[in-house]
This record gives structure tokens, sequence and C-alpha cells, in this order.
């Protein structure tokens, strides 16, 4: 009898990274898919797996199959004196 063992090794899968400029639309939950306003249009990922790092200027989570960070969309006023 002839018999063929198909070894499969589990090799790491890199996950793709991306990086963009907009605003957060909900709570970012991990377990819950996260919501962000990108060029006028709100972008729904898949389930947050983990919270990766926030600073008043960007946070950055993790999904199944990728890695955000998205950079907050920065209100400044150049200036302006009042007189």
């Amino acid at each position: 009898m002839l018999s063929i063992v198909h070894n499969q090794t589990n090799l790491p899968t890199t996950k793709k990274n991306i990086k963009v400029t907009g605003t957060l639309a909900n709570v970012l939950v991990p377990g819950a898919p996260a919501v962000y306003l990108y060029h006028g249009n709100l972008i729904r990922t898949t389930v947050v797996e983990a919270i990766l790092e926030a600073s008043p200027d960007h946070v950055s989570f993790e999904t199944r199959n990728t890695i955000y960070t998205l950079s907050y969309i920065q209100n400044t006023i150049t200036g302006s004196n009042t007189a």
C-alpha cells in the first residue's frame, strides 16, 4: 500500500499594512469592526483583533489580515491675529 503524506508547514503570513488619514466613526473595540471616514466614504473593516498603539495623532490596530494605521485629520489654525 502506497501512502503519500503531505507535510503542511505553517509559514508565517505577512499582513497587509494600510496607512490612511481619516476620522474614526466609532469607538475602536477588539471584537467589533472598525469604522472610519476616508475621503468622504465610511470604511468598515473586519473584526479588530488588537489595538496596537493609540496616540493623540494616530491609532494602529490589527484585523485578521491587515494592520491599519489611521492618522487623524488635524484642524490647524495658522497665524490668526485678533486685535
